[in-house]
């Protein structure tokens, strides 16, 4: 069962250009929504007792919008960094919210997935489950790309492996330990690490997979998301 769900919202957006100078990414209109909306859609089919938005740039946003509001009744909370922290130090800040089967996704992707279904996802004695995707866009982001799962779902790494990070996760209170209070980055450093100790698992999904993140993509879900409800 997935008690808390742990969004992404801190990052600046600057490969958008303009469009973010004002807005940060999770909260960039369209067809009269904020792109975090249809993304909150899906994952409150989960019924989480909370969902807590990891905040930095422009936060004021968040806030006034979300914070200790209600979605589908369930109650949202904004957690603010005091200073850049990185995706693993934003998550260090928010280490007290991490539950056994915590979901944890970046907020400038949408992933049309069921969502229910990850109710069924035990991790154990692991610390993270990564939903993977095929790698259409991404092929220079070392970061993401070249991930490779084996018959036991475990996820180490493979130059020849088109798959890659979607930025979906669950994780268990064993990732507090890989922590750091620091900026660091939860992809480049913390990610690597687990999966060289066999601390990963996941799973290949084939759904749509939407990261705003790029002008490019970001045209695309204005049309892509004029089809959603």
């Amino acid at each position: 069962m997935i008690k808390n769900i742990l969004i992404f919202c801190g990052g600046y957006g600057k490969r958008l250009g303009n469009l973010t100078k004002k807005t940060p990414k999770p909260l960039l209109v369209f067809h009269k929504k904020p792109f975090i909306d249809y993304v909150l859609k899906r994952i409150i089919t989960i019924k989480p007792k909370k969902i807590i938005f990891l905040c930095r740039y422009k936060n004021t946003l968040f806030i006034k919008k979300y914070h200790k509001k209600k979605i589908g009744n369930i109650p949202l909370y904004c957690l603010v960094e005091k200073e850049i922290m990185g995706t693993g130090g934003s998550l260090y800040n928010a280490k007290k919210f991490i539950l056994n089967n915590t979901l944890l996704l970046n907020g400038d992707t949408f992933f049309n997935i069921d969502f229910k279904k990850l109710k069924k996802i035990n991790i154990k004695k692991k610390a993270m489950f990564i939903m993977l995707v095929k790698n259409y866009f991404y092929k220079s982001n070392k970061k993401l790309s070249k991930l490779f799962i084996n018959k036991k779902k475990i996820i180490s790494y493979n130059k020849k492996s088109n798959l890659m990070n979607s930025g979906f996760y669950i994780i268990n209170k064993k990732i507090i330990q890989f922590l750091l209070k620091k900026k660091i980055s939860l992809e480049e450093n913390i990610i690597p690490s687990l999966i060289e100790k066999k601390l990963v698992i996941g799973k290949i999904y084939n759904e749509d997979h939407i990261d705003i993140g790029t002008k490019k993509n970001f045209k695309y879900f204005n049309k892509y998301s004029k089809n959603l409800n």
